[in-house]
């Protein structure tokens, strides 16, 4: 096996991460040349536990070569980053976590400013790894939108929030999760929810469907007919990140949602920056001219909490209350 080091100072990392499994290196200028039984494993393993960057991730290249065979040119096809070989790991160990349905529900709570009383949680999905690590919502998403399974993991994370909260007998709304793409359809979205909150014994009005990364869907005619699909049945309906990307004041006419959740980015040191405070007050004035609920996502400072309360955030969310929990704070 070879593996190609761009920078001397490199090396000794690779060379370090390749010590524990104790094979006898060839090192020279900007190569490490080695045998062992089990290459894939060794070279999988070294990506994953490896202190080098993402960056040097990309930039070290290994070619798994037959000992018994010359070294051709044809074999540089086969040539492959660290960083590849840790995405295919990666990508291996979510398609097992889904295989096997092993996906939890975290919530974090949703407060009242009103009255500083919790007013929900949010449903965020956990995958869990036959290791028992964790695997982020945005390696489970992205796993899924590349791999076509969006409808499988959209139905999974939904019916484990709705279980997970009975289950934990959860008071207030509960805020589950969607990324709609051009193709989704609601009725099969309520239909195995109803079920699941059936079985459940749960009450299905208690839910607020949140959408999330509505760039993804493109038609915003399609997106307004499940929003309105959603409000007929009973359900209320959130739009999240609002003030980043796409979803700015323009998302907010064209979709009249239940409640705007306004993005991290514009609450993080809103206390002392003029323009997220002019974004927020444009926002928040707006829905509540409407009659939309505002939550000011990602408060982790008194400060912040103090200016969002002040100028039309009803609900606020983040740090400063309590982060994601498997088994949430009910009172603060």
């Amino acid at each position: 096996m070879l593996i190609s080091v761009p920078e001397r100072e490199m090396i000794f990392s690779v060379q370090n991460a390749l010590a524990r499994s104790d094979i006898q290196l060839t090192v020279s200028d900007r190569t490490i040349e080695f045998t062992t039984s089990a290459p894939e494993e060794l070279v999988r393993r070294l990506a994953t536990e490896s202190s080098l960057t993402d960056f040097q991730l990309k930039s070290v290249h290994v070619l798994v070569t037959d000992e018994s065979s010359p070294l051709e040119f044809r074999m540089f096809r086969d040539v492959k980053t660290l960083y590849q070989y840790r995405s295919s790991t990666s990508s291996d160990d979510i398609a097992e976590c889904l295989s096997a349905r092993r996906v939890e529900s975290h919530y974090q709570p949703i407060v009242d400013l009103g009255n500083g009383q919790i007013h929900g949680f949010e449903a965020l999905a956990r995958g869990i790894r036959s290791d028992q690590s964790v695997i982020s919502p945005l390696e489970l998403f992205k796993f899924a939108d590349d791999n076509d399974a969006v409808f499988f993991l959209d139905r999974l994370t939904r019916e484990t929030a709705i279980r997970t909260a009975a289950q934990l007998r959860l008071q207030g709304r509960i805020f589950i999760n969607f990324m709609p793409n051009a193709i989704y359809d609601p009725t099969q979205c309520l239909k195995t929810t109803f079920a699941t909150a059936q079985e459940m014994n749960f009450d299905p009005s208690r839910i607020v469907f949140e959408v999330i990364e509505t760039e993804r869907v493109g038609d915003m005619d399609h997106l307004s007919y499940i929003f309105d699909y959603y409000r007929h049945h009973g359900f209320k309906v959130a739009l999240d990140d609002v003030g980043s990307g796409y979803s700015g004041l323009n998302t907010l006419i064209d979709l009249k949602p239940d409640i705007i959740k306004i993005d991290r980015e514009i609450i993080s040191g809103i206390d002392q920056n003029s323009m997220k405070q002019s974004i927020f007050c444009g926002l928040a004035n707006a829905a509540n001219k409407h009659q939309i609920t505002v939550v000011a996502e990602g408060i982790e400072t008194a400060e912040e909490l103090e200016f969002v309360t002040a100028n039309g955030a009803d609900l606020g969310q983040g740090y400063y209350f309590a982060k994601p929990a498997k088994d949430p704070i009910r009172s603060l």
